[in-house]
């Protein structure tokens, strides 16, 4: 039987601090207030779509742990009354992560705990006003693994005082606590947030979008190189999540996850090439990868071109190559594996 995640949405929901980059009301595109009612409505809801599907219920968007314990365990009950999910996720910050709170959550089949961690530099944590330190995501991580969770990270790219080299390192650390999954958000700025108060004052400037693409390729490659599994690159684009609506600056791309993900093969081709003498290349690609291996409006393509001004490069879809790039020149023939991306 198949299986889905079923977002609940419960914004900023006993969230103890007001991070810098945040308002969840707008990301989330969530307007109603969090209530019991409104979340066992929306699940009914949610199971109506594709009846013939096992669901993981996904509380997103608030500090679940953080929540009092009478309506946590409400909301647990909720879920477990529902004979088609199968599972619970939740997302949670690192320092509300304890031995009690995880014994809970394992009474109540949490299958998956993800972590806002952000950043593993505290000056980065400070300047964002997280309220925590990378040693509170240390032994949150340590905790979770321990107990038997699945876990999951969420970092963000380009924040006050990070530089390339602390995001890079953060990914690196915390391959170190073998994580399941993670996600990678560049910093927007976002209406209604202090970041936004920083940025129309000078006080702040977000990544260009070039930038924060080679970053989060950069980091999407160490997870996966590590064996972690990337699920999100990027907001979801929402009615409000858009330019001229609510997001005021920032690296924002309804298809930031497939920029992204073009960089790493065009990097994973280029390496492959590179010492080799050649008058002719022949890239041999799935159809399903076609749009990502040319890239945007061909940019790789050009980029290509531009790197190997004499050889002549021709592109061919093959639904023989699933999941790999075959490359041919005169001389050599070659397989650039992105079965991960």
């Amino acid at each position: 039987m198949k299986h889905r995640i079923l977002p609940i949405f419960i914004p900023q929901y006993a969230c103890p601090f007001n991070c810098i980059f945040c308002n969840q009301k707008t990301i989330s595109g969530e307007k109603e207030e969090v209530s019991f009612d409104r979340i066992k409505r929306q699940i009914e809801q949610g199971l109506k779509i594709n009846p013939d599907e096992d669901v993981e219920l996904a509380y997103y968007g608030g500090n679940f742990t953080a929540i009092d314990i009478d309506f946590q365990k409400k909301l647990l009950e909720l879920a477990n009354s529902f004979e088609r999910i199968k599972s619970i996720r939740i997302s949670t910050r690192p320092d509300c992560i304890d031995e009690e709170r995880l014994r809970l959550l394992k009474l109540y089949n949490v299958k998956t705990i993800e972590l806002g961690i952000q950043s593993m530099f505290d000056d980065v944590l400070n300047a964002c006003a997280r309220g925590h330190t990378a040693q509170h995501s240390k032994n949150a991580m340590e905790m979770i693994k321990k107990f038997g969770f699945l876990l999951g990270v969420q970092v963000m790219v380009g924040l006050p005082k990070s530089t390339p080299e602390k995001d890079i390192e953060t990914a690196k650390i915390l391959t170190s606590f073998s994580p399941d999954i993670a996600r990678i958000y560049p910093t927007l700025v976002i209406e209604g947030t202090y970041l936004a108060k920083m940025y129309q004052k000078g006080e702040y400037e977000p990544l260009s979008l070039y930038e924060a693409v080679v970053r989060c390729s950069q980091i999407k490659s160490i997870f996966i190189e590590n064996g972690v599994n990337v699920i999100r690159i990027g907001l979801q684009p929402t009615e409000e999540i858009n330019y001229n609506a609510k997001v005021l600056a920032g690296p924002f791309h309804p298809s930031f996850g497939e920029l992204v993900d073009s960089e790493i093969i065009f990097r994973k081709v280029v390496e492959r090439l590179q010492n080799q003498k050649f008058s002719k290349i022949l890239f041999m690609i799935h159809p399903k990868n076609y749009s990502k291996f040319v890239g945007q409006k061909k940019s790789n393509i050009t980029r290509f071109k531009q790197l190997f001004p004499h050889a002549e490069i021709k592109v061919l879809c093959s639904s023989e190559q699933v999941d790999r790039i075959k490359i041919i020149t005169e001389s050599n023939e070659t397989v650039v594996d992105i079965s991960r991306l």
